[in-house]
């Protein structure tokens, strides 16, 4: 099984804290915005855990993010389409004022452990 299958499947049954479920989304944002700083094997690492989080908190908010994302990610899976650009960057700003830089690094060092088992 390859990285992307493994987090996928991984994350489908995981127990996320409401924080690691946020950022994971922040990331699909960052990703899709072209602010993360990743390389190409990594973008598709963390979408694929995103695609296996992105229905655990049925929030309205939530809901309308995670189709927001849906829709940019139509012709790409890691780079939002011109249309959904602009209104991706605005959420990724957004979502990021609350989110503090250990919550994102053990979110990631999490996910990277486990791709790695």
């Amino acid at each position: 099984m390859d990285d992307q299958s493994t987090v996928y499947e991984w994350a489908k049954t995981y127990k996320f804290s409401e924080e690691e479920i946020q950022y994971a989304t922040i990331l699909a944002l960052k990703i899709l915005d072209d602010e993360c700083k990743m390389d190409y094997d990594n973008y598709n690492l963390f979408m694929s855990v995103y695609d296996g989080i992105k229905d655990k908190i049925n929030s309205p908010f939530n809901l309308s993010v995670h189709s927001i994302i849906d829709l940019a990610r139509a012709d790409d899976p890691i780079k939002a389409s011109s249309v959904y650009r602009d209104m991706i960057g605005e959420l990724r700003i957004a979502m990021m004022k609350d989110m503090k830089k250990p919550i994102m690094k053990a979110y990631k060092n999490l996910v990277w452990d486990v791709s790695n088992c």
